[in-house]
């Protein structure tokens, strides 16, 4: 018996998404007044769908950085400790918290429809993406030829995380007559995406160098 890396992998996204779409499916309901419970609603801080983002986000960290000991890859540190940015953020809204600051400080200005403090977060998020993507830009020309590839996926699939969970959010703000879907895409939008982001971690055959193939007589 061989362990079929790709075949486990997706497995694991497909059972990923499947409560994605359970805590979306939720989130409607909800919505519908069907549940009482604000935790059921993906928008919630903190809730249950956000707590299922940070097990994700924990556990694509925790294999960047067994890749990066494994392979000897400074990079995959790097994006290690962006996950481990994205999950610090989700917990306790350090872009929100400085974007807040940034407007009071800055006399920042609605406009685009948009809240000073909405733009504050835009400021804030930029600013630790251009710091994150930096040091990752320098580690990516040390790397070998695999975690080149690696990382210009997770490059783009990063992207998208960002799309949904700042593009699409400011939408939501500025739109305030598409709450439920907008939200929609905004939230599971980014919980699809990471599901994917973890899958693809796990494809890389980390655990397949880790368990010994059976020794035929």
């Amino acid at each position: 018996m061989t362990w079929d890396s790709e075949k486990k992998s997706n497995r694991l996204l497909i059972l990923l998404l499947l409560a994605d779409f359970v805590f979306i499916l939720i989130h409607v309901l909800f919505s519908k007044h069907l549940f009482s419970n604000p935790l059921f609603s993906i928008e919630m801080d903190r809730g249950y769908a956000e707590v299922y983002q940070y097990i994700k986000e924990f556990w694509i960290l925790v294999l960047l950085c067994f890749m990066a000991l494994k392979r000897k890859q400074v990079i995959y540190f790097g994006w290690s400790i962006l996950f481990l940015y994205l999950l610090f953020d989700d917990c306790l809204q350090i872009h929100e918290r400085l974007g807040s600051i940034l407007s009071d400080r800055l006399h920042i200005q609605p406009g685009f429809a948009l809240r000073a403090y909405d733009i504050g977060q835009i400021g804030a998020s930029a600013l630790f993406g251009i710091l994150l993507f930096s040091v990752l830009g320098f580690a990516y020309l040390l790397s070998d030829d695999t975690a080149k590839k690696v990382s210009k996926r997770l490059f783009i699939l990063v992207v998208c995380v960002a799309f949904f969970g700042v593009v699409v959010d400011m939408f939501h703000v500025a739109i305030p007559a598409g709450g439920l879907i907008l939200g929609i895409i905004e939230d599971g939008g980014e919980m699809i995406v990471m599901s994917m982001i973890l899958s693809y971690v796990f494809d890389q055959g980390f655990f397949q160098r880790m368990i010994p193939k059976p020794q035929h007589s």
